[in-house]
């Protein structure tokens, strides 16, 4: 018998209808920031567009080098095509009927939205198996408040994490099922394998899930069979699709440590595999003889990473010198710890924290209760990752936030049928959707640093007037040549010119930051020399960007520092602009044979 309220295809019609409102209202709040049909306001998602824009031009499909950042020979990115692709085809099919530039700027605005309709699904299928339509619907409304013009799902916004954030709700959703169906844990296995080819971030999520299902399996034996063995032959079917269709066969044996290579590979397909053999095998056979079975899975896949890449045990960034580190990625807001001090830290990081902290005090409670114990164990294990994560890094809160929406949105569910129960108008569940959202939390420090958050969006506002059409007109009408600007400024520039840029924020292009760190303090007598080595062909100095006043104050005598002030080496010329803004960058161009005969950095 069809519930009331389902469509015909059995899917409840309101859950239908909440899920196409998130989407439609993603595209509302860009037409309604006048952002529609532009590229993501965030750097990763310009430098998205150019890897696109660079394999629709004749890249080969497995060269990931971006030939235009860094020194000589390019930045080998560490970016999946997985991500491209969908936004290709997206292109392709638009392309029919629009103009090609057209097609593409419709690829990249649709996409982002359609991935909320991952973590949707995810939250949907989840919350039903765990507590009926109706829980869901609450579920799905969190979900739909929660991620209301997420800056992840708006318009524009192709940086590959929306696409891991559906990924790893999907794979979520599937495993909470208490009665661990076959083909809906291959489908987890599955999306956890993509989510873990698409990009580093979620390895230790991808293993949390892992841990989750062979231990699930371990402790439960023959009733978590068919699952486990579905799970872990879904993991390995999609890490080897993943990386064949991905990787070059002449990087078959390189390993890197950041992106799906060799080790992950075959780590991946070692815990996949013993898990599916074990749970065959000694599935009705005693705990113990489990326990020695999964024991004996890890490990081997523990030796294979041992012996495969043992230097991925580490972290990568370790490698840099302690003075990119510090000029450099600890500048990087995603990339510096959640309390580390800001103007805005009274807001941020209760609004960052607040969520996760209730929903693992939700899951504990409810475990305690005996209320869906094992999925809870999941989301708590989940949610205490994606915690701990954000304490090292402020940007793993975004997985924080959507791990729990299926916990707390399953409590508010809880909450408004006991009232209902109880025949009383009872509006307790509303506390409770008020403490699931994060805004609720970050609103009291907004309202303290009010002062603070408006410098901060001046300066952002100061840091967008610094690079304007005009520039990028001048630099495509001079010879191509490598820019020294900003490392915010390095993925506009290759969107906008033919130039190359030495840097951006990217840990692979590690010699190029470090050689963008000696030019901008290098001090007069220096500078020439350096550029020249550099092959720098202009240079752009805006005052109000934030990097560019950082970089001022650790020593006046510096390039940039100086470029500021006005004192301009003999061997740099102003361009004269078309349009001169308040606040506009200023541009130089270097010339290596313009030295001044006793002073090499006299000023003009």
């Amino acid at each position: 018998m069809r519930l009331s309220g389902e469509s015909s295809t059995g899917v409840p019609l309101k859950a239908t209808l909440i899920c196409l409102l998130v989407m439609f209202s993603l595209f509302a709040t860009s037409f309604a920031q006048g952002r529609f049909g532009q590229i993501g306001s965030d750097n990763d998602d310009v430098m998205r567009l150019v890897q696109i824009k660079d394999l629709m031009a004749g890249q080969g499909w497995f060269d990931l080098t971006q030939t235009r950042l860094g020194p000589d020979g390019g930045t080998l990115m560490h970016w999946s095509r997985l991500v491209d692709l969908p936004i290709m085809l997206l292109t392709w099919f638009f392309d029919l009927f629009l103009a090609s530039d057209t097609a593409l700027v419709w690829a990249y605005s649709v996409w982002p939205p359609l991935c909320v309709l991952g973590v949707l699904a995810g939250v949907y299928f989840g919350s039903v198996k765990l507590a009926g339509h109706q829980a869901a619907l609450f579920c799905l409304a969190l979900a739909g408040i929660l991620l209301l013009g997420h800056y992840r799902f708006l318009p524009g916004a192709i940086d590959h994490h929306n696409m891991q954030l559906a990924l790893m709700v999907l794979a979520i959703g599937l495993l909470a099922d208490p009665r661990r169906g076959a083909v809906q844990m291959t489908w987890a296995g599955l999306a956890t394998a993509l989510s873990v080819a698409i990009g580093g971030e979620v390895y230790v999520f991808a293993g949390t899930i892992c841990a989750f299902v062979a231990l699930d399996w371990a402790l439960t034996g023959q009733a978590a069979r068919n699952g486990a063995i579905g799970f872990g032959a879904g993991l390995v079917a999609g890490l080897e699709a993943c990386f064949f269709a991905t990787i070059a066969p002449a990087d078959y044996t390189r390993v890197a440590c950041d992106a799906l290579s060799s080790v992950s590979l075959l780590a991946g397909m070692v815990g996949g595999l013993g898990l599916a053999v074990a749970a065959l095998l000694t599935s009705g056979r005693s705990l113990v003889l489990r326990c020695v079975a999964l024991g004996l899975v890890g490990c081997a896949a523990g030796a294979v990473l041992l012996l495969t890449g043992p230097q991925c045990l580490s972290n990568p960034l370790s490698e840099l010198s302690p003075q990119v580190r510090h000029l450099w990625l600890d500048q990087v807001n995603e990339a510096r710890p959640v309390l580390a001090p800001s103007p805005a830290f009274l807001q941020d990081v209760p609004f960052r924290l607040g969520v996760m902290v209730v929903a693992l005090i939700i899951c504990g409670w409810r475990i305690w209760r005996r209320v869906n114990v094992r999925a809870h164990l999941l989301f708590l294990a989940l949610i205490g990752a994606a915690l701990a994560l954000t304490f090292y890094q402020a940007r793993f809160y975004a997985f924080g936030h959507v791990f729990a929406i299926l916990p707390l949105g399953l409590w508010v569910a809880d909450l408004y049928r006991q009232g209902k129960a109880k025949g009383e108008g009872s509006v307790v569940y509303l506390g409770a959707l008020a403490l699931s959202l994060p805004i609720v939390w970050g609103m009291p420090g907004l309202l303290l640093t009010q002062r603070n958050a408006e410098i901060s969006l001046a300066a952002r506002a100061d840091n967008a007037a610094c690079l304007g059409d005009e520039l990028y007109t001048q630099l495509n009408s001079l010879p191509q040549g490598r820019i020294l600007a900003s490392a915010d400024f390095g993925p506009i520039l290759l969107l906008r010119t033919r130039d190359s840029v030495l840097y951006g924020n990217y840990h692979r292009n590690a010699m190029g930051i470090e050689q963008a760190i000696q030019l901008i303090l290098s001090r007069p007598g220096e500078s020439q020399a350096l550029l020249n080595d550099a092959g720098i062909a202009y240079v752009i100095a805006c005052p109000s960007d934030p990097e560019t006043r950082f970089m001022t104050q650790q020593d006046s005598e510096g390039l940039m520092a100086r470029l500021n002030r006005g004192e301009v080496p003999s061997f740099l010329r102003a361009v004269p602009l078309p349009e001169t803004r308040s606040g506009a960058a200023t541009l130089y161009i270097v010339h290596p044979n313009w030295t001044d005969n006793s002073v090499d950095d006299d000023i003009s």
